[in-house]
């Protein structure tokens, strides 16, 4: 896979399955490699209803995806959580593959944060270790806690192949 293919791909995820949580398409940003054609970082920012943000970023190098990060944010409350995945390990201390949840203390309110345990504010926390992650799957994550209640809910897991 190249770049182009990978925009195209993810553009596809969100025009055919998810349009119905989305306030409008997302707008991909590609950076491409000089020195290597196909190679490069696909990132975006989408708008869901309800009042959630994705934070999309990927790096795709000699045709594969080398490192990711999906981070979905409640904006009313803060809340977040992010699978990532930054091309190299660290141990049992920061896995190839980890998960972050947490609070964005711009977004929360300050006299709650005074109640949280440090580790859960931004991403200061624990890298817990997760299984990598297709983005489709994510994108079902999403629709499985967060919209559930909509009525398209099954239809837009169906089509993403996860039911």
């Amino acid at each position: 896979m190249n770049i182009r293919e990978r925009a195209s791909e993810i553009k596809g995820i969100f025009y055919t399955n998810c349009k119905d949580i989305i306030f409008e398409p997302p707008r991909l940003t590609k950076t491409e490699s000089q020195k290597c054609l196909g190679d490069g970082t696909l990132f975006s920012e989408i708008k869901f209803i309800g009042d959630y943000l994705l934070n999309f970023n990927e790096e795709i190098i000699n045709g594969y995806l080398t490192r990711y990060s999906y981070e979905y944010i409640c904006l009313g409350t803060g809340f977040f959580f992010v699978y990532e995945n930054e091309g190299r390990a660290n141990g049992i201390t920061k896995p190839l593959h980890h998960l972050h949840v947490g609070i964005k203390k711009d977004l929360f309110d300050a006299d709650l944060l005074n109640f949280l345990p440090e580790m859960l504010i931004e991403h200061d926390g624990p890298h817990y270790k997760a299984p990598e992650i297709k983005f489709n799957e994510f994108m079902g994550m999403i629709i499985v806690n967060f919209f559930k209640d909509h009525r398209n809910s099954r239809k837009l897991l169906k089509s993403l192949g996860l039911r």
